[in-house]
């Protein structure tokens, strides 16, 4: 699984952008045509803009939105990652049902054509199952009706494994101690393990693996790190905390992140041993 750098100069912002506005505009139901036709340029230049190639000015973007018919929450924060990409930061409010970022997010998962990740403790929202992602996105266990709209949001995310054209390929290598955590409970972990060994089990194109307790010290201790290959163009990496996420974007960032992830995985147990080690857990529970 190849996830090193292509080269190219894109930021982390403008690849959002970039997906996202391809996302509206499909929503929309419209061809490239139509934007282009509204900017006065050419469709090859909006595919250029979803691809993160070509940056675009705020007016423009402006333009496209309203098109598009972009919620007003979800608008303020294109046009604030935008800001991002042009280099000038301005804050907005955020508001409505699904958080903008956490629509960003599955525009750029949707987009990528392969993920790496690793954490020491937590499975990614690819994988995750409804009492999993339940408890981690409230784990006070109050729920508002919006909350459970944003939880079978997250749960969309996993669609991208399982679509019939180009399937998303994931590598996800996690620490073991994520196997006997007890987040939502015994029966919520039971549902989580036994999901992941059942998506290994049933396709091709998603492997995972598990780092012993036992491992020697590795280059990632202590730290989350996802890695999307974008349209076979393009490879950015986040880093992840509880609190934010942070991309890198630039080339020599990028591939230190997947050098510390294949540093990982060789030390992580194979992905049959892995997923026999899940189910046995599962089992215990």
């Amino acid at each position: 699984m190849n996830l090193m750098p292509s080269g190219q100069r894109r930021t982390a912002e403008r690849i959002q952008v970039g997906t996202t506005l391809k996302r509206m505009r499909l929503e929309a139901g419209l061809t490239r045509e139509v934007p282009a036709g509204k900017l006065g340029i050419s469709p090859t230049t909006i595919g250029n803009i979803e691809q993160g190639r070509t940056k675009i000015a705020h007016t423009k973007l402006a333009a496209l939105l309203e098109l598009y018919g972009a919620p007003a929450d979800q608008a303020a924060d294109l046009m604030e990652v935008n800001r991002e990409a042009h280099r000038t930061v301005v804050r907005v409010p955020y508001g409505g049902e699904i958080w903008p970022h956490q629509r960003r997010s599955s525009d750029l998962i949707n987009a990528a054509t392969r993920i790496g990740y690793y954490s020491p403790e937590i499975f990614p929202g690819v994988l995750q199952a409804r009492g999993y992602a339940r408890a981690i996105m409230a784990p006070t266990g109050h729920m508002t009706d919006k909350l459970e709209i944003r939880i079978n949001f997250r749960l969309t995310l996993g669609e991208a494994l399982t679509r019939e054209d180009d399937p998303l390929e994931l590598w996800a290598v996690i620490g073991e101690a994520a196997l006997h955590k007890n987040i939502g409970g015994c029966e919520a972990m039971r549902e989580q393990l036994t999901h992941v060994v059942e998506l290994c089990r049933q396709r091709a194109n998603i492997t995972v693996q598990v780092l012993p307790l036992n491992a020697r010290e590795h280059q990632l201790l202590g730290t989350t790190v996802t890695i999307y290959e974008v349209d076979n163009l393009a490879t950015i990496a986040s880093v992840d905390t509880s609190v934010s996420e942070h991309f890198l974007e630039h080339d020599p960032l990028v591939a230190d992140a997947a050098r510390r992830f294949s540093d990982v995985r060789l030390k992580a147990l194979d992905p049959l041993t892995s997923v026999d080690m899940i189910e046995e857990v599962a089992n215990r529970r």
